[in-house]
């Protein structure tokens, strides 16, 4: 800005001194007509002057000349509708300024009103690529939610071995978030290995486009044990050379454990069949001792003198033959399918059955039975194997706590195991019976999935008798009889789980 002001002002500064000069130079001829100084003196003036007329055409007004007509001439030459190019062209040759300075504005404003149309369309077609995009990134969130929603693993490989995407469910298996695992190595994350794996399966996949799947291929953490997995080549823009490829893992844990639930069921079922066939033959020989027995005794009281001893084998051997005959009858109940309708049953009772099912598993251990049971409990509507099947459920799992509490004390003599079964009253419409232990209790991560199937605290296997199916089945035979049950534990020192039945069931 200061530079141009400081051109005009010597622009007119100079020709204020030419006309200055010029008008000196008159009046020295006017005033002094016969002097030849003033005569010398006006033509030195008026050559300066022609000089000074002739730098300034040459050093200002051409090079303006110049720099206009090339403004015109590049206007008109890059105008958008090609029209008047001869006309403007002709006009800047005539040399006439105020045409030059005329075609120069109606250039301007002619690309005025094409720039400001084309900005139009430039802002009609920004709003356009607005709404694709949005349409884009609205599609792109669906896609990264449709994948974090899945609960399988789901992740995506190039040629390069470089995780390109990953779902948040395979993420979460190592503790991190798909952001954090997306642009590594997938044998870095995956195998924790510094060079691709020799047995890479979505190498080979993109490698011949061929599918790949491998069924329960690896035994990984808790949670997720077997895998299936399947690998899908991935072709861009008609390639015939895949460069990508997509792994998909589907847990297949519980149905490894279903099958094996399956097997370990029908070798029960076997069982079951074979010891009711036992228990039948052994009610049988019962039979024919208790009939024995009864003989020997009736015949011992007719002559009682000094068959006091004899008698009171006889007594004790017929209370055994009885026990031996309900623990044989509770087999059968046991053992044969179970009944669906349900009737009115003592609960002592059904307890006081069931616990000699586990009486030798119970005796291995050396744990000690403590009964508690309420008298005159009214009778509950239930289905005697059902609940005779939720407390051994309960009795082997209190066992299986002592054993394990023994296990971590350094001087085992020092502890007795124990287990406390009791009834009682709950409310006015309501009975229970729990059962209570000093085992080692259960940590605080377990018990949020104590009831879930499957899960064990043990080693889940179909041989080592741990199924993890104890506390799920004994939880869905009390929801069937409308009932409830609770656990309380702490870590060390027990635990006590709790069966609510009500009275009246709908």
């Amino acid at each position: 800005m200061f530079s141009n002001l400081f051109s005009r002002l010597r622009v007119t500064f100079f020709i204020k001194l030419l006309i200055a000069l010029n008008v000196v130079a008159v009046l020295g001829l006017l005033l002094f007509p016969a002097s030849v100084s003033s005569s010398g003196l006006s033509l030195a003036l008026h050559i300066f002057m022609a000089v000074a007329l002739l730098w300034f055409l040459m050093k200002v007004v051409w090079p303006v000349r110049a720099n206009l007509d090339k403004l015109v001439f590049l206007i008109g030459k890059h105008k958008l509708d090609g029209k008047g190019e001869n006309r403007q062209i002709s006009e800047i040759l005539m040399g006439s300024y105020h045409g030059i300075l005329d075609d120069t504005i109606k250039l301007l404003e002619d690309q005025y009103e094409e720039l400001f149309s084309r900005s139009r369309q430039q802002e009609n077609f920004s709003r356009v690529l607005e709404k694709k995009n949005r349409k884009i990134n609205e599609s792109r969130l669906r896609y990264r939610r449709t994948l974090d929603a899945l609960e399988d693993g789901l992740y995506l490989v190039d040629d390069n071995y470089i995780i390109k995407s990953i779902n948040r469910a395979e993420a979460a298996y190592y503790e991190a978030t798909p952001k954090e695992l997306v642009g590594k190595y997938c044998y870095q994350v995956f195998r924790h290995r510094e060079s691709p794996c020799p047995d890479c399966q979505p190498r080979e996949c993109m490698a011949d486009g061929q599918s790949r799947n491998r069924l329960r291929v690896e035994r990984r953490r808790a949670g997720r044990e077997y895998v299936n997995l399947f690998c899908y080549p991935i072709f861009h823009g008609g390639e015939s050379q895949s460069h990508e490829a997509v792994i998909y893992l589907q847990d297949a844990s519980s149905l490894v454990m279903m099958e094996d639930q399956v097997i370990r069921t029908e070798k029960m079922a076997s069982i079951g069949q074979m010891a009711a066939g036992i228990a039948h033959d052994l009610n049988n020989y019962l039979a024919a001792i208790y009939g024995v027995v009864q003989l020997l005794q009736m015949r011992f009281e007719a002559v009682s003198e000094g068959r006091e001893k004899e008698l009171s084998l006889l007594c004790r051997l017929k209370e055994q033959v009885e026990a031996l005959n309900l623990m044989a009858g509770n087999l059968m109940v046991f053992s044969h399918p179970e009944r669906k309708e349900m009737f009115p049953l003592s609960l002592n009772q059904v307890i006081e059955d069931a616990l000699s099912f586990s009486r030798y598993e119970l005796e291995r251990e050396q744990v000690s039975v403590v009964r508690d049971f309420q008298e005159g409990l009214v009778s509950v509507r239930m289905e005697k194997g059902q609940i005779q099947q939720v407390l051994l459920n309960l009795m082997l799992n209190a066992a299986q706590a002592i054993r394990e509490r023994k296990g971590l004390l350094e001087v085992a003599d020092d502890y007795n195991g124990r287990v406390v079964v009791s009834t009682g009253q709950e409310g006015e419409n309501q009975v229970y019976f729990s059962v209570s232990d000093n085992g080692a209790g259960i940590s605080p991560e377990c018990q949020k999935h104590l009831f879930d199937p499957f899960f064990s605290t043990k080693e889940v296997n179909v041989e080592g008798g741990a199924t993890g199916l104890g506390l799920f089945t004994a939880q869905t035979i009390v929801a069937q009889h409308h009932g409830a049950i609770s656990f309380s534990s702490e870590t060390a020192k027990g635990s006590c789980f709790k069966v609510v039945l009500p009275l009246r069931q709908e």
